[in-house]
C-alpha cells in the first residue's frame, strides 16, 4: 500500500545562523520528525525557495550539503529536484571511524567498543541468520582462507567476514556500529597480520560460523569473547614491544 504523503512541516525562522544553514537544519529536524520518509520529493530548487521564502542561492547550497551527508538524492532536469535518500550506513560509518581518529580515540577503547558490540551481534546472528546469510558467511570464509599469507589483503579479508556476521544479526544500528569499528580496526591490526596470525583467525572465524549455523547464540558470544581477549592482549603487546624499540 503505497504511503500517504506527509503534511508539509512549517519552515520557521530562527536561531542566528545562515539562511543555508537554516534550510539544512529545518529539512534534517523534519526528516527526524517523521515528516519524511525515504524515496518522499522535497521539491526543486523553486519549490523550495517559495517554501522557505528565500532565493535559490541558499537552496542549491543547502541541497549539497545535505547530499554530501547522504541525506537527499538529486536530480536535475526536467521533473528532477530532492528526494530523501535511502538508508546507506555505509556512509554513518565511515565518517564515525574518521570522527574516532581525530578525536584520539585509543587502541584501549575502540577494544573496549569492539568486544560490546561484536559479542552481542554474534549472539544476534546466531539467532537471526538466514540461509542466504550463512551463506555469505561461508564465501567470505573461504576468500580470508585463500588469503592467508598475505597480509593486507587478508586482513580485509577477515574483517568482511566481520562485517558479514554484523549483517547477519539484522541490526542496522550495530551493523552500522561494527562497520565503523573495522574501519578503524583494519588499519591497526594489519601490521601484526602474520600467516600464523592469520591461521588462527580462520580457525576461529570457523568455530564462529558453525556456532551461527547451530543457532547456538551462547556458543556464538563465547567464541567471540574469547577471540576478542586474546586479539586485544596479542596487539597491546605487540604495539608496546615495537614503541620500545
Amino acid at each position: 500500500m503505497p504511503r500517504e504523503k506527509a503534511e508539509t512541516p512549517v519552515w520557521k525562522l530562527g536561531r542566528a545562523e545562515s539562511t543555508a544553514m537554516r534550510v539544512e537544519r529545518q529539512i534534517k529536524e523534519a526528516l527526524l520528525d517523521g515528516h519524511f520518509a525515504p524515496g518522499d520529493f522535497l521539491g526543486s530548487e523553486n519549490d523550495l525557495a517559495t517554501q522557505f521564502g528565500v532565493s535559490r542561492l541558499p537552496i542549491r547550497e543547502a541541497l549539497g550539503r545535505l547530499q554530501a551527508l547522504g541525506v537527499v538524492d538529486i536530480r536535475t532536469g526536467a521533473g528532477g529536484g530532492a528526494r530523501i535518500a535511502q538508508g546507506n550506513p555505509a556512509l554513518f560509518s565511515e565518517a564515525l571511524a574518521i570522527q574516532l581518529k581525530l578525536v584520539g580515540m585509543s587502541a584501549e577503547e575502540i577494544f573496549d567498543a569492539q568486544f560490546t558490540i561484536e559479542v552481542a551481534v554474534a549472539g544476534l546472528a546466531a539467532q537471526a541468520a538466514t540461509a542466504q546469510d550463512i551463506e555469505a558467511l561461508e564465501l567470505a570464509l573461504e576468500n580470508a582462507q585463500a588469503l592467508v599469507g598475505t597480509q593486507h589483503e587478508f586482513t580485509q579479508a577477515s574483517m568482511t567476514f566481520r562485517n558479514a556476521v554484523a549483517h547477519a544479526s539484522h541490526n542496522h544500528f550495530l551493523e552500522a556500529m561494527m562497520q565503523a569499528i573495522v574501519h578503524v580496526l583494519y588499519r591497526s591490526l594489519t601490521p601484526y597480520t602474520t600467516e600464523t596470525v592469520a591461521k588462527g583467525v580462520i580457525k576461529r572465524h570457523q568455530e564462529l560460523l558453525n556456532a551461527i549455523r547451530a543457532r547456538n547464540d551462547e556458543a556464538a558470544r563465547q567464541v567471540v569473547s574469547q577471540n576478542l581477549t586474546v586479539l586485544r592482549e596479542k596487539y597491546l603487546a605487540a604495539r608496546d614491544a615495537a614503541a620500545k624499540r
